[in-house]
């Protein structure tokens, strides 16, 4: 492995973070030169022994919404409630999962469609708690009035992503509900309200359509008190397809790059993030987040889907779908498969294993990747026109 040859020039990375003189940038290069030979081999260790870390838990398809940009294809009606596993059998598999690691050292992230559509989310919640796991949900906060909030609550809980798309204009029609935006500022409020929810944030889907509003919208959630906001550019899976006119072009991508660097560097007020694991390069890579890109899809991170398929991070393609709750147990295919997830190499294009930039990319996030249609442009820095070939 070269670094130099990953980064193509060190003293980029210096450079961006503010160092001046010569002889500044030349030390931080060699810290960065350091710290990312830690980074790749830190990345190749846990691509060898991947630690289970996150397990996502797609409770359900059902959602109460229809949204433009929805990557499940999530459904307003019951067709699939009964492909749907009971919790049940998630508990058991939480009890095997206990008794092979330290449950406090995972995150067990229930999700859907819109979990809170299930009334029994709570109890698997504190069969998780009580098992020592810290469990969360994302949810589009429809449903969280305070009721459900002190059931939760009493559930242990630990955290709580609220999907809020931008100002009541741009939620809304993301969201094809009138309404939904002070729907979901209500939740917000009683969250903020209560000093137990510390863990909790908005995730921001961000499009064509809330792209020119976001200076507005930070600043909404910076005044009801919300510590922090997730920002993910919309990608092509479910509902949010090319064709949806949503996805951002290369000129907006760079946009939303700027505007989260200018925030982090700025505010204190509230914590501005780039919630996607792609790799964006030297001239953006920690400015836009807390860490360098990383995708632990299937190496830390695994799903179980609503019907019972086991998977890495839940937004990948269900093509990529290593096996069924009734064929083996979860532990028993992420210890003996995902090989695709851990041989990043064998899915990605050939020209992505040439790049100089593969040692740290490894191709971006296993999101954006698709094993039937391989030819689909999925390179962050060629979109932003940063790719030095």
């Amino acid at each position: 492995m070269h670094i130099s040859g990953c980064c193509v020039d060190l003293l980029i990375f210096p450079k961006v973070m503010g160092f001046d003189s010569r002889s500044r940038m030349s030390e931080a290069a060699d810290a960065w030169a350091k710290a990312l030979e830690n980074m790749i081999t830190w990345k190749e260790r846990q691509r060898a022994e991947h630690p289970l870390t996150y397990l996502f838990w797609e409770s359900t398809l059902r959602c109460n919404l229809f949204c433009r940009h929805c990557g499940s294809d999530c459904l307003r009606d019951d067709s699939t409630a009964d492909r749907e596993l009971a919790g049940e059998v998630i508990c058991a598999e939480l009890d095997a999962i206990a008794r092979e690691y330290d449950p406090g050292g995972i995150t067990f992230a229930i999700i859907g469609g819109e979990p809170l559509v299930r009334r029994d989310i709570d109890a698997v919640g504190a069969h998780a708690a009580a098992l020592g796991y810290n469990w969360g949900i994302t949810t589009n906060a429809m449903l969280l009035d305070e009721k459900r909030l002190a059931s939760l609550k009493a559930a242990g809980l630990t955290s709580i992503a609220v999907s809020l798309d931008g100002l009541a204009a741009q939620h809304d029609a993301l969201r094809r509900r009138p309404g939904a935006f002070l729907r979901v500022s209500d939740a917000l409020r009683r969250l903020v309200a209560d000093p137990f929810w510390r863990a909790f944030d908005v995730i921001c889907c961000v499009s064509r359509i809330n792209i020119d509003h976001l200076g507005p919208f930070v600043d909404y959630l910076a005044g009801l008190g919300v510590p922090g906001v997730r920002l993910t550019p919309v990608f092509s899976r479910g509902r949010a397809d090319a064709e949806s006119g949503l996805m951002l072009s290369g000129e907006q991508t760079r946009q939303l790059l700027a505007f989260v660097a200018t925030q982090r560097a700025s505010r204190k007020d509230i914590d501005v993030t780039l919630s996607e694991e792609g790799y964006w390069g030297p001239n953006w890579e920690c400015r836009i987040r807390e860490s360098f890109h990383y995708c632990g899809s299937g190496i830390n991170i695994g799903s179980i889907l609503y019907d019972g398929q086991v998977t890495g991070c839940p937004s990948v393609s269900r093509r990529f779908v290593q096996g069924h709750l009734r064929d083996a147990p979860f532990l028993g295919i992420w210890n003996n498969a995902f090989t695709l997830f851990r041989q990043r190499e064998t899915v990605a294009l050939p020209r992505c294993r040439a790049c100089a930039h593969w040692d740290l990319c490894k191709g971006g996030g296993c999101h954006l990747f698709d094993p039937v249609d391989s030819d689909v442009e999925t390179c962050s820095l060629r979109k932003i026109g940063e790719l030095w070939e």
